[in-house]
This record gives structure tokens, C-alpha cells and sequence, in this order.
């Protein structure tokens, strides 16, 4: 089972991104920091800036070093 950090706020495990398009990416940041995307998505997070991410479910934005394991 697939473990996700979550946002410290709201506690939901989605995030998105916005790619060079400008368009939205979804995922999911596991327990190692790593983002993964989501399964209904399957997202291409290939160069995809990260330094600044944004909750699906509130209005949080930050880095995924500030994201929690539990709320």
C-alpha cells in the first residue's frame, strides 16, 4: 500500500503543478518525497517545477519538504 504525504492544513494527499503550458498536473508526493502522478491523471511529471505546489482540496501552496506524514 502506497503511503502519500499530506497537506498540514486539510490533510488530503493531492497535489497539482502547472507544466510550460501552463495547464494543471496532478499527483501525489510519497513518503520519500518523491511525486508520483495520479492514477486517473498519469501525468507526465517530467520537467515539472516543484518548488512551489498547490492543494486540490484547500487553498495551501508551498513545497513538498513542508508536506506531512500525518494531520
Amino acid at each position: 500500500m502506497t503511503k502519500y504525504l499530506l497537506c498540514e492544513p486539510c490533510g488530503l494527499h493531492r497535489f497539482y503543478g502547472t507544466n510550460d503550458a501552463g495547464e494543471k498536473v496532478y499527483f501525489h508526493v510519497g513518503y520519500d518525497y518523491e511525486p508520483f502522478p495520479t492514477q486517473a491523471s498519469n501525468a507526465d511529471l517530467a520537467g515539472l517545477d516543484f518548488s512551489e505546489i498547490f492543494c486540490c482540496g484547500c487553498s495551501w501552496s508551498g513545497s513538498i519538504n513542508q508536506l506531512v506524514k500525518y494531520v
